[in-house]
């Protein structure tokens, strides 16, 4: 329906009819108490009233029939047009200026109002689009509700061409629909980032409108109007802000994240040159002795005693089983890496903690092992996490505690349940790390001690092991020395075969 006759428009209309009615009537009741020069006083009222409601035109032509009416029912000699130059002509003429300037003043007057109410209504709109492209991390996402608000402004469909993160662009409606001029142009207004078509100066002889999703260096899209939003100046001015916050936004995201794909390569560089900086330093020792061992098992055996040749091998097992657990700690601190950054899940199962702590006594050297001392709380959960993880966790943390804890010292593993956790912890009589310190540590490559060997990655493994199981890792400063602990949730247990 016209907009002229929407129902809006028409519950207007009646009312400032209504109220020339009701007015009309109140001028009828009062004819015998007041005056005539009263009675031009209410009608002056009865205009401004109705003015309210109706437009400038239908006010004007309404306010001259009654100024007539006026004349012939209460202006002597009534029932005439008839009228006293010296008494009454001026009267009618003031009449007629006045409702025509009160008229003219409150249709102005209730426009000014609509204005008003319309930009604070387009501001709040801009406001909480603002807020919903801050609260996203996906500007792509709103793309749909963009199109929606733009379709509500201007009456009619809306095609987008949109800049994909991929670099390629994309339509929202079938290429097929549109014209080779409408694409080029769709295309060239996102190249320019300036709008295209009637009224903008550019283009001008173009069927549609073309506005850019626009950005401070360049447009993230755009977008194809009907050429008569071009005339409709608040909103065409709606549209464009819309837009504008749309390409400010995509442009931010993409500012994001290429400067993410700059540190990940920057944090990819700086690790292989820390890798290769760790292997041809903490390898070098271990593998000159290796060397130096087997060269002299080789020229010097039959010179050897049998003590001196099994200490020589000796020395080679145990050199080689450190070259081994800092490469097992390398690879698996690169893999967890790589895990994370791809969001990829580690092979979990059902494990028992148990088991575990069997496995880890198993691999502890034989000189140690008398330091060992194991607390372990009766009806542990199962866990669900890695087996493998979990025990070179435990070897790292125990193998930290032999290296920095007193000689010969008590060193508890332990496994408890606290708070919905389950806890896998280590502790040594050491005198522990300060909590600055603590978090330097758990960067790759740092040592807590620099005359000890090793590449410096047990404890970010360790921490790495454990936020890939969803945990948390704790160093804390008991009474009896330094502990490490592993937090991990407890998640539903498994039904256990034949239960009800």
């Amino acid at each position: 329906m016209n907009a002229f006759f929407s129902s809006q428009h028409l519950t207007r209309y009646a009312t400032g009819l209504a109220i020339w009615g009701i007015g009309w009537c109140l001028l009828l009741l009062l004819d015998s108490h007041f005056d005539v020069a009263n009675l031009g006083l209410v009608l002056v009222l009865i205009s401004a009233i109705g003015a309210l409601w109706l437009p400038l035109s239908l006010t004007l032509a309404i306010s001259l029939v009654a100024v007539m009416a006026f004349n012939w029912n209460f202006v002597p000699p009534r029932g005439t047009f008839a009228i006293d130059l010296h008494q009454h002509a001026f009267l009618l003429l003031a009449l007629v200026v006045v409702n025509l300037i009160v008229a003219g003043l409150m249709v102005s007057l209730r426009e000014q109002t609509r204005r008003a109410r319309a930009h604070a209504e387009a501001a709040d709109a801009l406001r909480r689009w603002g807020d919903q492209l801050r609260d996203t991390k996906a500007p792509v996402e709103l793309l749909d509700e963009l199109q929606k608000q733009l379709t509500q402004l201007s009456g009619f469909p809306v095609v987008m061409l949109i800049d994909s993160v991929s670099g390629t662009t994309h339509l929202s409606t079938d290429p097929a629909q549109l014209t080779r001029e409408q694409s080029d142009a769709l295309r060239h207004c996102k190249e320019s980032n300036q709008a295209i078509g009637p009224g903008s100066g550019r283009y001008q002889e173009l069927l549609n409108l073309y506005l850019p999703l626009r950005g401070k260096n360049q447009a993230g899209g755009a977008v194809m109007l009907d050429a008569s939003l071009i005339q409709q100046h608040d909103v065409f001015a709606q549209a464009q802000a819309l837009c504008d916050q749309m390409g400010a936004a995509l442009e931010r995201q993409k500012i994001v994240e290429d400067e993410q794909r700059a540190r990940d390569q920057v944090q990819s560089q700086n690790l292989r040159n820390t890798f290769l900086a760790a292997i041809s330093h903490d390898y070098r020792t271990p593998l000159a002795t290796i060397m130096t061992s087997a060269s002299s098992l080789i020229e010097q055996n039959e010179r050897l005693s049998f003590e001196a040749r099994q200490q020589l091998t000796q020395r080679i097992l145990d050199e080689a089983d450190r070259l081994r657990r800092q490469t097992s700690n390398m690879l698996q601190l690169a893999r967890l890496d790589g895990i994370q950054a791809v969001g990829a899940a580690i092979k979990a199962d059902w494990q028992s903690a148990e088991d575990i702590i069997g496995s880890v006594l198993q691999r502890i050297p034989a000189d140690h092992q008398t330091q060992i001392e194991t607390y372990i709380q009766t009806d542990l959960p199962l866990l669900w996490g890695d087996a493998l993880l979990l025990t070179q966790l435990l070897e790292n943390l125990i193998d930290n505690a032999i290296k920095y804890g007193p000689k010969e010292g008590a060193i508890k593993l332990i496994a408890r349940v606290d708070q919905q956790m389950l806890v896998l912890a280590v502790e040594d009589q050491g005198r522990g790390i300060a909590q600055n310190d603590f978090e330097q540590l758990l960067e790759n490559f740092q040592r807590g001690d620099h005359r000890q060997s090793g590449a410096g990655v047990g404890l970010a493994l360790c921490r790495a092991i454990v936020r890939a199981h969803g945990g948390e890792f704790v160093h804390c400063i008991t009474a009896q020395g330094a502990c490490f602990e592993c937090r991990l949730p407890v998640h539903t247990q498994p039904a256990i075969s034949g239960e009800v």
